[in-house]
């Protein structure tokens, strides 16, 4: 008898993997604690690596990112339709835009800086400054399906007065 042979798992697609975790785990205080705890060191070196060079992000992610960047600058400052770029978002993020365009959060805005970093080679991730007198910061998560690039994750702080960010 030869012995049974099992294939490999398939590959699990970007959009599936979960994010890769970036915040501390929550503190909580007891009620005979006095002073709060000191915040806990961080490790040595990180679980994932994340290339934050421009230069180092795949030239078509960083093309999309650019381009897609670029439109939801304009769509949130009121210059753009919405419809124009709808395809490239996932449903969640395509009504957390509704809100913030309904809101004129960033009218006038325009887009100053882009960064780029790559978590993996199927996602990137841009944070966008924008400027103007109702400015702000907008951070997107971008994901390839099947050689196409949409955005998964948004989370927006605008407006001159933004204390809590928008986010899906």
């Amino acid at each position: 008898m030869s012995p049974l042979t099992l294939a490999p798992p398939a590959a699990q697609p970007a959009w599936a993997r979960p994010a890769p975790a970036t915040r501390p785990e929550p503190l909580t205080l007891g009620a005979a604690d006095a002073t709060p705890p000191m915040q806990p060191a961080l490790p040595e070196r990180a679980d994932h690596t994340c290339v934050t060079a421009t230069e180092q992000v795949s030239p078509d992610a960083a093309r999309a990112a650019h381009r897609i960047a670029r439109a939801l600058a304009e769509v949130l400052a009121g210059s753009r339709p919405v419809a124009q770029i709808r395809p490239a978002l996932a449903p969640r993020v395509s009504h957390l835009l509704d809100h913030l365009i309904r809101s004129g959060a960033a009218s006038g805005a325009r887009l100053a800086h882009v960064s780029l970093q790559s978590p993996h080679p199927d996602a990137v991730e841009a944070s966008l400054l924008l400027t103007g007198a109702r400015g702000g910061a907008v951070a997107l998560r971008m994901e390839r399906h099947a050689r196409r690039w949409g955005v998964t994750a948004v989370e927006a702080a605008l407006g001159p007065h933004a204390r809590r960010p928008a986010r899906t």
